[in-house]
């Protein structure tokens, strides 16, 4: 199983189709979008720092983070909307279900991540440093996935040389702080790539087309 997460950010972009696309050409019941909550989750960051302006009506970070969630499951639904061909999925029944249907995925998080049932030793914080990036590495380790594709619009990506490991990518804020401890002893393989390549995988999702994307764990380095 592959998990992609495609971040908030990317719906920005026209590849935000062909990413979708792909998924529905090449899936094959064994890929799945975790779609980050982009605008949505924004909405949720405004509300809660107009209210916190107020005297009171407080919106606190663990309300914040489920309604985060909640977003997230918004631009699932936008992005089945965008690509009808795409299947909505919830737990992992759902996603056997439809995988045996050899249909391309796109989950909707908050029945497994706000649900204590699902539970398992990656514990997520109810902050604002988990993002949907560590949704996807949670997922990943819930499905037993092999691969776990982060795809980002940060332009530092595109580098001639770039350093892909966790702590440098954390350190320019295009990965969160909270995959750190989700991505520790991982037994599935992590990369990085950028919205505009989706061309890699205009034949199907090969782990092998990964060889320079992969996610180090290690210092921060600079990149010159």
């Amino acid at each position: 199983m592959w998990v992609i997460k495609l971040g908030g950010s990317v719906t920005h972009y026209e590849s935000l189709v062909q990413w979708l696309q792909l998924v529905v050409r090449w899936g094959d019941g064994k890929v799945i979008i975790v779609p980050g909550g982009g605008v949505y989750a924004d909405a949720v960051r405004t509300f809660q720092n107009m209210r916190a302006a107020l005297p009171d009506g407080h919106i606190d970070d663990q309300q914040a983070h489920a309604l985060a969630i909640y977003a997230m499951d918004q631009m699932a639904r936008s992005l089945v909307a965008m690509v009808p061909a795409l299947t909505l999925v919830r737990n992992p029944l759902e996603i056997a279900e439809s995988g045996w249907q050899h249909r391309g995925l796109v989950w909707l998080p908050s029945e497994m991540a706000l649900n204590s049932a699902f539970a398992n030793d990656h514990v997520l914080s109810e902050t604002w440093d988990i993002t949907s990036d560590s949704l996807a590495a949670w997922l990943a380790w819930q499905l037993e996935a092999c691969q776990l594709l982060l795809v980002k619009s940060d332009a530092q990506i595109l580098q001639e040389k770039p350093t892909f490991t966790l702590a440098n990518l954390q350190s320019m804020g295009i990965l969160d702080q909270g995959l750190s401890g989700l991505l520790s002893q991982a037994t599935f393989q992590t990369s990085v790539v950028h919205q505009s390549q989706h061309t890699l995988f205009a034949q199907g999702f090969d782990a092998q087309l990964l060889h320079d994307h992969v996610l180090h764990d290690g210092p921060v380095i600079p990149i010159k």
